[in-house]
C-alpha cells in the first residue's frame, strides 16, 4: 500500500514517529507492535486457513503415494508418522484459526505446526534410511519453502522453525553415517532454500509492516484533526455514538463536555493566524492528556470549540478532571492581551452529566453540554458549569 504523503499527517501520530524511526530489526515500538500483531493475525488469517487446507490433503497424497509404493517396513511406520502425526497436529492447527480466543497465538500454534511438519518429515527419512531404502529428501524443502511463504508465519517464527529443521535433518544424516558428498550437496541445497525462504520472509514481513503503517497513517487523515491531532468532528460522532451505546446497554454513566477558548477571535485578530493555530495545539495537548482510557475521548469540534467524552466517571471526578484541564490551560501562560478576563489564554467547559435512558441520544447530551458551556460564558468564562437533565446547574 502507498504511504501518503506525509506533511498532510499530524506530528503526533505514532505511525508517522514510527515510519520516520524506521524497523529494519522489524520491531515497533511499545503498544505498536502488539497492534501490529493483530492486524497481521486478521490479514493472514485466510491465508493461513488455506494453506493449512492445502498442506492436509498434499500430505494425505503422499501418504496414498507411499501406501502404494514403499515397502512393508517401511511403509508402516511412515504412514503413522503422516495419519497420526503430521494429519492431526494440521487439522488442530485448522481448527484453531476458528477459535477467536487463539487468534493472538497463531504465531505460536503455526509455528508448532511447522516444525512438527518438518520433524515429521526428517522423522520419514530416518526410518527409510534405517531401511535402506533410497527416500529422496527433498521433502524438507518443499516444507521449508511452503511455510516460509504460504502459511503467513512471520520471519522470527519462520527463520527459527526452518534452522531448527536443518539441524534435525543434519543429526539425522551423520547417525545414519550418509555418505559425505552426498551429504555437502543435500545440506547446501537445504540451507540455500531456508537463506532463500529467511531473506523472501524478511521483505515480506517489512512491506506487511509498510502497508500496517500505511494504513494508520490513511486513517488518521480520516480521523485526525490535522492541526491538534486530537480526533476531528465525524470521528468523535462515530467513537462517541458507539460508546453511548455501551453505556446504555450497560447503564453506565457518561461525561459529555463541550470546551471553548475564550475570545479567541480577538486572539487570533491581535495576534495573527499563525499564533492562533500554536496556542490551539497547546490547548489540545492540554485536553488530550486529560483522555487517556480506552473509552474517554476527545476531539476538535471546529475553530476554537472542543468536545470530550469520559466513560464511567463520577460526577465529582469528572469535575476535578475539568477543573484541573481548566487550572492547566490556564497555566499554559499564552499571553492574551485582547482578553477581557484574565491576561492569559483561558477555557470556558460545560459539562453533561447523565446515564444514558432509551429515550434519549447523544444529541441531546451534546445540547445540554452546550447549554452547559453558555452558562459558563454567562458566568464571566474561565470556568466549569455542569448540568444534568431536567435539574439545575452543577458549578
Amino acid at each position: 500500500m502507498k504511504l501518503p504523503h506525509l506533511d498532510w499527517v499530524t506530528h503526533d501520530s505514532p505511525y508517522l514517529r514510527q515510519l520516520r524511526e524506521g524497523f529494519r530489526l522489524l520491531n515497533f515500538d511499545g503498544e505498536m507492535e502488539a497492534a501490529y500483531h493483530r492486524y497481521h493475525a486478521r490479514v493472514f488469517l485466510i491465508r493461513m486457513r488455506w494453506s493449512l487446507l492445502v498442506a492436509i490433503v498434499l500430505f494425505l497424497v503422499f501418504a496414498v503415494l507411499d501406501s502404494i509404493s514403499l515397502p512393508d517396513e517401511v511403509r508402516n511406520p511412515t504412514l503413522t508418522i503422516r495419519l497420526g502425526l503430521i494429519g492431526p497436529v494440521l487439522l488442530l492447527n485448522w481448527l484453531a484459526t476458528y477459535r477467536r480466543r487463539l487468534l493472538g497465538s497463531l504465531q505460536l500454534l503455526g509455528g508448532v505446526c511447522a516444525l512438527v511438519c518438518g520433524m515429521g518429515v526428517v522423522g520419514i527419512i530416518w526410518v527409510a534410511r534405517a531401511h535402506g531404502y533410497p527416500l529422496p529428501y527433498e521433502g524438507i524443502i518443499l516444507v521449508t519453502v511452503f511455510f516460509y511463504f504460504l502459511t503467513g508465519l512471520r520471519f522470527v517464527v519462520a527463520s527459527l522453525c526452518g534452522w531448527l529443521i536443518f539441524l534435525a535433518y543434519l543429526a539425522m544424516e551423520l547417525i545414519n553415517d550418509l555418505d559425505g558428498a552426498v551429504l555437502l550437496y543435500n545440506l547446501f541445497f537445504l540451507a540455500t532454500a531456508n537463506v532463500i525462504g529467511s531473506v523472501g520472509c524478511y521483505f515480506l514481513e517489512y512491506a506487511t509492516r509498510q502497508s500496517f503503517l500505511a494504513q494508520g497513517l490513511l486513517q488518521d487523515l480520516a480521523e485526525k484533526d490535522s492541526l491538534t491531532g486530537l480526533f476531528n468532528r465525524r470521528a468523535f460522532g462515530e467513537r462517541a455514538e458507539a460508546s453511548w451505546r455501551q453505556a446504555q446497554r450497560e447503564q453506565q454513566p457518561l461525561a459529555v463536555v463541550m470546551m471553548d477558548v475564550d475570545f479567541f477571535k480577538r486572539y487570533n485578530d491581535h495576534y495573527g493566524h499563525n499564533a492562533g493555530d500554536e496556542a490551539l495545539r497547546g490547548v489540545s495537548r492540554v485536553i488530550g492528556a486529560q483522555a487517556r482510557r480506552p473509552l474517554d475521548m476527545t476531539a476538535r469540534y471546529g475553530g476554537e470549540e472542543f468536545v470530550g467524552l469520559w466513560y464511567d466517571l463520577d460526577e465529582a471526578a469528572v469535575m476535578q478532571i475539568l477543573e484541573q484541564l481548566r487550572a492547566e490551560v490556564e497555566a499554559l501562560g499564552l499571553a492574551h492581551a485582547k482578553s477581557d478576563i484574565a491576561p492569559v489564554v483561558t477555557l470556558s467547559i460545560g459539562l453533561a452529566w447523565l446515564v444514558p435512558q432509551p429515550h434519549q441520544s447523544l444529541a441531546d447530551a451534546l445540547r445540554l453540554a452546550d447549554v452547559a458551556l453558555y452558562l459558563a460564558k454567562e458566568q464571566g468564562r474561565n470556568r466549569v458549569v455542569g448540568k444534568r437533565p431536567g435539574s439545575s446547574q452543577v458549578a
